[in-house]
């Protein structure tokens, strides 16, 4: 099974976690070959990554993160997201050097494995670029980003990714004549550039393998009045994934902290906490969250209005007014 990541040194230690529960939760799967496109991580960092393998007899390799500025010939905006968001886009780039590559699944560093992900790797993906779970997003942020609303939306968070075919459809430069077109304009910069161009060639998979904070900030029929999907996974579906998920996915919500971050209440927060604690960053304490006070704020007013009022509001917001914005800047 090839684990593919991306970390900066801000975000090793949270990878080290991720990568931890990956290699604890799946002893039974054999070799392992961990890669993580380094972005200038510190040596000592390195080190505790390459350990935190070597303790489950794993191979771990770093591989340098490419000059996206070089390959795009353009730097596009990023707003709050960091230089190494485009990384995904040069599968063909990463791999070069190890041909022997046919598929790899990637996480981002935010994720907890909490099951086994056999099913998931063994997945049939021959015919296609991937495999990927829906993100629930609104036919009105499908059109601002070029897609079309029949076209599937996927989170780009856990991604099982076919290096052949990617190679072969030339996928790289597709995506990069697509944020030429775009000029930069995307307000989820590598997710947007994905979903409005190859998106359809991904196998959907269960929500369980990719469940975001919307499951545990919102109910089923909240999510959907919030984010406006056209369609996405039924509710039984759903409702099983978040019982019993194989990958709980720590994204940003405006409700929510996640666990890293002081004063987290995530319902996979004390499993986050167990697996730091058995780390090799268990004496890094947890950190204090950026505009905290900001956050608890907004939550309040949020919980003080009525709840049909308030889910309407925010849905508003995501929905229409974030992505007019990203189209006027």
């Amino acid at each position: 099974m090839n684990i593919m990541y991306v970390s900066d040194e801000n975000f090793a230690e949270i990878t080290g976690v991720s990568l931890l529960s990956l290699l604890e939760t799946n002893k039974h799967m054999g070799e392992i070959h961990v890669f993580i496109v380094e972005d200038q991580i510190s040596k000592e960092n390195k080190e505790r990554l390459v350990q935190t393998a070597q303790a489950y007899n794993q191979q771990l390799d770093f591989i340098p993160m490419p000059e996206n500025e070089k390959l795009l010939e353009i730097t596009p905006p990023t707003s709050r997201w960091k230089r190494n968001v485009f990384v995904r886009l040069f599968l063909g780039v990463l791999f070069s050097k190890y041909p022997e590559v046919e598929k790899v699944l990637y996480f981002d560093g935010d994720i907890l494995i909490t099951d086994s992900l056999e099913e998931l790797w063994n997945t049939d993906i021959t015919n296609h670029l991937g495999a990927a779970c829906l993100e629930c997003m609104s036919n009105f942020h499908k059109w601002a980003i070029g897609a079309k609303k029949t076209d599937n939306y996927i989170n780009t968070g856990m991604l099982l990714m076919n290096v052949v075919e990617w190679r072969k459809q030339n996928i790289q430069d597709k995506l990069i004549r697509r944020i030429y077109e775009r000029k930069g304009k995307v307000e989820y910069p590598d997710q947007d550039i994905f979903n409005s161009t190859i998106s359809n060639q991904f196998i959907l998979v269960s929500p369980r393998y990719n469940l975001t904070a919307l499951a545990y900030d919102f109910t089923y029929e909240e999510m959907r009045i919030y984010r406006k999907p056209q369609f996405g996974y039924s509710k039984q579906e759903w409702e099983a994934a978040v019982a019993s998920p194989a990958v709980v996915h720590f994204n940003t919500s405006f409700l929510s902290i996640r666990p890293w971050f002081e004063g987290s209440k995530h319902p996979y927060a004390e499993l986050w906490w167990e697996y730091h604690a058995h780390s090799l960053w268990k004496d890094t304490p947890l950190r204090k969250m950026k505009d905290f006070e900001k956050h608890e704020r907004v939550v309040k007013i949020y919980h003080a209005l009525p709840s049909w009022l308030a889910i309407r509001m925010v849905g508003f917001m995501h929905s229409y007014v974030k992505p007019v914005i990203c189209l006027l800047k």
